[in-house]
């Protein structure tokens, strides 16, 4: 007789690299931007919190980038500051964890 086990691990970050829509929020007091939505894959994600935001510097472009979570799913997301086009970098799923 066998027995089967089943073990889970996290899933690691999982690259994308695909184009996104997002709906931002941006506080003139603060001077900041907030993705509060993004639309990939016929899908909406409502962000609930953003975990950290840096630049990077590609040449004479900057790059935004923005950590961000719907509570389930990590989501790391780029904003080119030249085109202003968003892209999604990389996902993460926190619901095994």
């Amino acid at each position: 007789m066998f027995t089967t086990i089943i073990v889970t691990f996290p899933m690691e970050n999982e690259k994308i690299n695909e184009k996104i829509s997002v709906i931002t929020v941006f506080n003139q007091e603060t001077g900041l931007v907030m993705p509060k939505k993004i639309h990939w894959r016929n899908r909406d994600y409502l962000i609930k919190n953003l975990a950290y935001y840096h630049r990077v510097h590609q040449g004479k472009k900057i790059i935004h980038v923005f950590n961000v979570t719907d509570g389930n799913l990590d989501f790391r997301l780029s904003l080119d500051g030249e085109n202003l086009h968003w892209t999604l970098e990389e996902i993460y799923d926190r619901s095994n964890d």
